[in-house]
């Protein structure tokens, strides 16, 4: 088998950190193929200052000329670009969330069966070096979680909230950790912020576990930090932005590459056509826990919609 082709729908930010990294580490087993943008005019504007082929439009994208794709786009445009590629039998990373609704995670989930394809979601801090080391040192139930996620971003405009957007990696990892096993949650934020740049919940399970994290978009120092507790009493710490995780105090893992590790489960999926870490049941699984921590929003500048919460979704 030659180079795995790949294309990059949506090659702006996390686009460009996935084109990245594979050229980085991948040089020898994949080709960028191609990159696809919101229009002909921004492929070929962002193909030529980032050296690489593009399309001009989505079914120019077929089984033919790429192996897989990674789609990259807002969270809302997911299930619509997701289904027409998965429907053509093209194995797709999608990133977080994987879609906004139910209804648009159905979809998915329909079009990969019909298409006889895979969906694997790039829940990048699950293949945290951290994360994964924490979960081979965890050898009895968690009981506490509290952790912090901020970014710098805090001009929005997705229409997404801070829920979906930003907590949701933390949120997929204490669905790993907990499962979805919900007995009561609440949701609040500072009243001078928007749902889309603030959101703290807390959360208790019928096991007794008890989850508090907080989701930020402010024009301050970047914090990335969990703490997860073990009822033997053990206390772990994990700094997503170093990958170290400590053990009462002690390093037990430090350095690393999410991204690395995210792209080298889904080639390796594509090639061995085994299933990811992340796939497409568990992602929707983390969705919905997304969605029903978001009807505790409330006040004026709340995001609820019909549409938002998945009309109609099962």
């Amino acid at each position: 088998m030659g180079k795995l082709k790949i294309a990059i729908i949506g090659c702006k930010n996390m686009g460009q950190k996935h084109l990245k990294t594979l050229r980085e580490d991948f040089a020898d087993t994949v080709e960028v193929v191609g990159i696809l943008n919101s229009t002909p005019e921004t492929s070929a504007r962002r193909a030529v200052e980032l050296n690489v082929p593009y399309f001009t439009n989505i079914d120019e994208i077929n089984k033919e000329n790429v192996d897989a794709a990674i789609v990259s786009t807002p969270g809302p445009s997911h299930a619509n670009i997701g289904e027409k590629l998965l429907l053509r039998g093209i194995p797709c990373l999608i990133e977080k969330p994987m879609a906004t609704t139910l209804n648009g995670c159905d979809k998915l989930i329909f079009a990969a069966k019909k298409g006889k394809s895979m969906i694997a979601v790039g829940h990048v801090e699950n293949y945290n070096p951290a994360v994964i080391r924490l979960k081979e040192e965890l050898s009895v139930p968690v009981v506490h979680i509290r952790g912090i996620r901020t970014s710098r971003n805090n001009a929005n405009k997705t229409g997404i909230s801070a829920v979906q957007e930003l907590m949701i990696h933390d949120l997929a990892i204490v669905y790993s950790l907990l499962g979805n096993d919900l007995e009561s949650s609440q949701l609040n934020k500072r009243q001078d912020l928007s749902w889309e740049n603030h959101a703290i919940v807390e959360m208790k399970y019928k096991n007794g576990a008890t989850v508090e994290l907080e989701a930020l978009r402010e024009d301050c120092e970047i914090e990335r930090f969990m703490d997860i507790t073990d009822a033997e009493g053990n206390n772990f710490h994990i700094d997503f932005m170093t990958c170290q995780l400590l053990k009462n105090g002690q390093v037990l893992t430090s350095g690393g590459k999410s991204l690395k590790n995210e792209l080298a489960d889904f080639i390796g999926c594509v090639k061995n056509e085994t299933s990811p870490m992340v796939g497409m049941y568990e992602a929707k699984d983390i969705v919905k826990l997304c969605l029903d921590l978001e009807k505790g929003m409330t006040g004026k500048d709340s995001l609820l919609s019909n549409e938002f919460l998945g009309k109609g979704s099962r």
